[in-house]
């Protein structure tokens, strides 16, 4: 499907773009663990040294391993974290482009999701005005060239689904706003993320 395709992409890039930046303050932060649980460690050391030697060494051991575990943990929190802040960026960026991209965007997915052609398309009020009525009429001209209804319409009720769009008719509802798409592409995405954000 040609406009999902598009958004994966548009995410895999968003993601690719700031990447370094992520990288960035992900490297920093963990420094910033790293040096915590090195101080941790280094005090656990020192107070276990006064212990009878087989006891101590025991202690330490068993001190390390549990710094080593706070420490994998606060990386992982930190990396899921960027994570999330890519995914969430991406879903900003696509809410804030032009009027021209968005609409092509809407327009692919329009044509791929519509079913009939007699649906109700239930959008934002955020895109009252890129989803207007004349938008909605050349994406019906276009569905009549393919043999379909070509009688889109707008709901007069507005959901808060961010970007995007619902088709909705009497049998069936179609959810393509972002977050649903990007929440449904996620699994397979977060590990091409997280690869582009921390290799």
């Amino acid at each position: 499907m040609a406009g999902t395709e598009a958004l994966t992409a548009r995410i895999l890039k968003e993601a690719e773009d700031k990447a370094e930046e992520i990288r960035s303050e992900a490297k920093s932060q963990a420094a910033k663990i790293l040096e915590k649980a090195e101080k941790k460690a280094k005090t656990v050391h020192e107070r276990t040294i006064e212990k009878a030697k087989e006891k101590a060494e025991n202690s330490r051991n068993r001190k390390f391993t549990m710094a080593e575990l706070d420490l994998r943990k606060e990386i992982l929190k930190e990396k899921q974290l960027q994570i999330e802040k890519a995914f969430q960026g991406t879903l900003d960026n696509l809410a804030q482009l032009d009027t021209e991209e968005y609409q092509e965007i809407i327009w692919r997915m329009m044509m791929e999701s519509v079913e009939t052609g007699e649906e109700t398309v239930v959008i934002s009020e955020i895109d009252e005005e890129r989803i207007t009525p004349d938008f909605i009429e050349k994406v019906n001209k276009e569905l009549e060239k393919e043999g379909k209804k070509g009688a889109l319409k707008i709901a007069s009720e507005k959901e808060d689904i961010g970007g995007g769009f619902i088709l909705s008719s009497a049998h069936t509802k179609i959810n393509s706003s972002f977050h649903s798409i990007v929440g449904m592409e996620r699994d397979e995405l977060e590990p091409k993320v997280a690869e582009i954000l921390f290799q």
